[in-house]
């Protein structure tokens, strides 16, 4: 076989270069590096748990942990129920100071309205010893007022159904307690005297001239007002109470007020109805009285 002439080989080299001029570029081409994954195995920071020692520092360990997370959520409790306390505190402060401006408006008003039911019972009594007198001949015009003022309960309520009450000192709460159950008493008192008052004034819905009233109607005002007043005796008697157990509240009505309104026997009475009260005290000794339940006589009026 003829051998081929070095012309054609090289020809047929240039050819080929020709061809294929660019090499395969993944053949020079470095080759990149695969990018380090992150080893995500777990390892103990101290080493494996191998020993009952090691077991017992861990289970210490998370117990001290646990210790740690309840201390602060109860530290956490504890200063917010002592600032609910606190802001209650103030809340209550402020609603004590108005509810001693209100006694002292009530007091006012309690006075104002025995002296115009005392009044108004004199000229019915007038009326009734000298029946059918014309209503500019007797002795004084009718006064009728209402005047009912309502304690502040609004921040005693609130700290009642916020729970906040249970957080407070046992004294602290019984002193608020009684506190607030003498002036819902006292409120319920006045409340009851001004019905009173104005059932007493009903009769002005027909004919607003006393002297027009029959005997019998003008009895029946007599006693319509006796029983006005005794409820502001019992409303005088509840203010009595109030400032005699809360000191820091403006004085009010006193003791020789309700004598008064009541007209308890003078002295001199009193030394008269001596025999009369032995007997009462041997009946109610006799009754089944104890030594102190035996009533005695009050003190004398105006003392």
């Amino acid at each position: 076989m003829p051998e081929r002439p070095p012309e054609a080989t090289a020809s047929q080299s240039a050819a080929d270069s020709h061809a294929t001029p660019h090499a395969d570029p993944s053949a020079r081409a470095p080759q990149e590096r695969p990018t380090p994954m992150l080893d995500v195995h777990p390892h103990p920071a101290h080493g494996a748990v191998t020993t009952w020692r090691d077991f017992f520092i861990h289970i210490v360990i998370v117990a001290i942990g646990l210790g740690l997370a309840i201390s602060l959520q109860q530290l956490v409790e504890y200063l917010h129920h002592r600032y609910q306390v606190a802001e209650t505190r103030r809340a209550l402060a402020q609603e004590r100071a108005e509810n001693r401006r209100t006694l002292a408006m009530q007091t006012r008003a309690w006075r104002e309205m025995v002296a115009e039911l005392q009044n108004n019972l004199l000229v019915f009594e007038y009326l009734r010893e000298h029946p059918g007198t014309p209503q500019e001949k007797l002795p004084g015009i009718l006064v009728w007022q209402v005047r009912e003022l309502t304690f502040t309960t609004a921040a005693w309520d609130g700290a009642r159904e916020g729970a906040v009450v249970p957080l407070m000192p046992r004294e602290e709460i019984e002193n608020d307690s009684d506190l607030y159950n003498t002036l819902a008493r006292a409120w319920g008192d006045g409340y009851e005297a001004a019905l009173a008052v104005v059932e007493a004034e009903r009769y002005d819905l027909t004919d607003a001239d006393p002297s027009h009233l029959t005997p019998a109607q003008v009895a029946a005002e007599c006693d319509l007002i006796q029983v006005a007043l005794g409820k502001l005796w019992l409303q005088g008697s509840t203010l009595v109470n109030l400032t005699e157990e809360f000191p820091d509240f403006p004085a009010s009505v006193t003791r020789p007020e309700l004598r008064r309104l009541r007209h308890r026997p003078d002295e001199e009475t009193r030394k008269l109805l001596a025999p009369a009260e032995a007997q009462t005290a041997q009946r109610l000794k006799a009754a089944g009285y104890g030594a102190g339940d035996a009533p005695a006589q009050p003190p004398p009026r105006g003392r």
